[in-house]
């Protein structure tokens, strides 16, 4: 099955509403994290990426619902100026199974670029086991979930709200390793305790050295 990471950048404190919305639509969660947009121009500005506080909403939806949520929140009259954008998954771990994309391999690219989401204070560990397998490092970035009361309720999970969320980029030899050394952590075990993804990098440098 083939899964697709969205990424919404929307105003402030509209992220939640975005959420319900991918949520009826099949969505079954996602992770919300402040950000500020950097634009120069009156284009960027009003396509959401002006210099002022934003909201960047992830969430990773199956082929079945991904066209439904991602019109769900696109079409949305309320929602105010945002974007909306899709990246196809290599890998995935979600509801504590692993799903390789069919066709990964064809894609020809040298890099993949990790991500795992879960609940905060547990990301430097999963970084070390990545270390262990073979990834440089990563960069951690601080987020919240969004579970509601009843979620917990009828997950029969304990969700925590913060949530951290890991980047690692790591040659495509290696990711298979990284990966299945990250989800097989005791602490992404549980229900709810996270879900991890790869995706396909274009290029990658490292700023600051030269480059074959």
């Amino acid at each position: 099955m083939m899964y697709h990471r969205l990424v919404c950048i929307a105003e402030k404190n509209e992220a939640e509403n975005l959420m319900t919305l991918a949520k009826a639509a099949g969505s079954t969660g996602g992770t919300i994290f402040s950000v500020r947009g950097t634009a120069s121009s009156n284009f960027l500005s009003f396509l959401c990426l002006g210099d002022s506080r934003k909201e960047m909403l992830i969430t990773v939806v199956d082929d079945q619902h991904f066209l439904s949520v991602f019109k769900a929140i696109t079409e949305d009259s309320h929602t105010k100026k945002g974007l909306c954008l899709s990246l196809p998954c290599i890998r995935t771990y979600m509801n504590q199974t692993t799903n390789p994309i069919e066709g990964a391999q064809a894609m020809q690219n040298k890099w993949e670029m990790i991500q795992v989401i879960c609940s905060s204070g547990y990301a430097d560990d999963i970084m070390a086991a990545a270390r262990k397998a073979g990834a440089g490092g990563g960069t951690i970035v601080d987020g919240r979930g969004t579970s509601k009361p009843d979620d917990v309720t009828f997950f029969g999970a304990s969700l925590v709200p913060e949530k951290e969320m890991l980047m690692i980029v790591v040659e495509q030899e290696k990711a298979e390793d990284v990966f299945s050394a990250i989800v097989s952590l005791p602490c992404l075990q549980q229900p709810g305790s996270g879900i991890a993804y790869s995706l396909p990098v274009e290029k990658f440098a490292n700023l600051g050295h030269s480059q074959e």
